[in-house]
């Protein structure tokens, strides 16, 4: 299993036409392996917290900690 910011930054470059972050990071978690239960809620909460913090879309925060 990939760490966070990698999955993150796949999502992000993976991110289909109209599709959302959540939907992209469930599917790359999917792709290697990943839980809904222990993976998924861990990085979309992490996600969640810093767009809110910030004021900014979940988009640009998955950016952001893909960074990190």
């Amino acid at each position: 299993m990939k760490p966070d910011p990698e999955i993150l930054l796949e999502a992000v470059k993976d991110l289909h036409k109209g599709e959302t972050i959540e939907r992209a990071v469930g599917r790359i978690l999917r792709r290697y392996g990943g839980t809904y239960e222990t993976d998924y809620l861990r990085i979309m909460e992490t996600v969640r917290d810093l767009a809110r913090k910030e004021k900014i879309t979940a988009i640009e925060a998955a950016r952001k900690l893909a960074q990190a």
